[in-house]
């Protein structure tokens, strides 16, 4: 996940221990620049990746993206995971900078 999400232009960190990981988005990475807490980014890139059938969770406090793959997964499940959340954050990035949120 950190390999594919890091530098990203609204990846502020990817964190986790495991299989269990985070991604923390922000409006400017570089600058430590929040989003707006009613803009609710998180609950965003939750819900492409459900139309992809991942469930990601968006943790409230702080526009986390969140992850917890069951325990009993093959390698090939978590390409998945991490291939489907870098286009939903794509996918975010582009609806935000549409909506002049960027």
């Amino acid at each position: 996940m950190r390999a594919e999400l890091e530098g990203h232009s609204m990846v502020g960190e990817v964190r986790g221990v495991g299989i269990l990981s985070a991604v923390g988005m922000m409006r400017d990475p570089k600058a430590l620049v929040s989003f707006e807490p009613e803009v609710q980014v998180g609950a965003r890139p939750a819900a492409s990746l459900f139309e992809h059938g991942i469930i990601g969770r968006a943790i409230p406090h702080g526009d986390i993206l969140g992850f917890a793959p069951p325990s009993d997964h093959h390698p090939g499940q978590i390409d998945i995971i991490v291939d489907a959340t870098a286009k939903s954050v794509d996918t975010t990035y582009r609806a935000l900078k549409a909506e002049a949120a960027m």
